[in-house]
């Protein structure tokens, strides 16, 4: 597995990976990882806690904490911090993670994403979206815009705007099946 990761511009995955992984394999999936960021993989993660698939709250604290020092990248979302480690605020949060990670976005729902890079932590305001339809799939399409954009070389505030605007239009649809063209148009291309 290691040296598949390690030919890779990018690796992500999320603490639902970890979640589901035995504890052997998990280790496994970490070393793997370290070693593809070691020979210049950019390594993301999104912790994405899901209580229902954790034995406990301290296990997935652990898991999430050693797969952050893995990381270039965190894509965390505010409400899950606040459940799993008590964050009062998404500033909190950035801040607490910031010290782990080089590069920082807050997701918070309609709230302003808040990005730690740089040595500086500044918002971006979210899409205004009048009337969601599903929120299926909005954290995730957010992240995957916004490693694209990053591959593609746009500094973080230009990429948190581009992943807006393309979780914007899933939400706009049912079942986070929004159109390729309308994704590509949100996007930017």
């Amino acid at each position: 597995m290691a040296k598949n990761l390690e030919n890779q511009a990018l690796v992500y995955f999320s603490g639902i990976t970890l979640a589901i992984l035995d504890d052997a394999a998990r280790k496994t999936l970490l070393a793997a990882v370290a070693k593809a960021r070691a020979a210049g993989t950019v390594v993301a993660f999104d912790p994405n806690y899901r209580p229902r698939l954790w034995r406990r709250r301290e296990e997935a604290q652990t898991a999430i904490l050693d797969a952050l020092a893995v990381s270039d990248i965190a894509l965390p979302t505010f409400p899950d911090e606040q459940m799993l480690f008590g964050d009062a605020a998404p500033q909190k949060t950035a801040e607490r993670l910031r010290k782990l990670v080089g590069e920082v976005v807050v997701k918070n729902g309609e709230e302003p994403a808040l990005i730690a890079a740089d040595g500086t932590l500044q918002p971006v305001p979210a899409v205004h979206v009048a009337a969601p339809v599903d929120t299926t799939g909005a954290g995730d399409s957010f992240n995957g815009a916004y490693l694209a954009a990053r591959l593609a070389g746009d500094a973080p505030t230009e990429a948190v705007l581009r992943a807006h605007r393309v979780a914007a239009a899933v939400v706009q649809v049912r079942g986070a099946l929004a159109p390729f063209e309308t994704l590509r148009a949100a996007f930017g291309d």
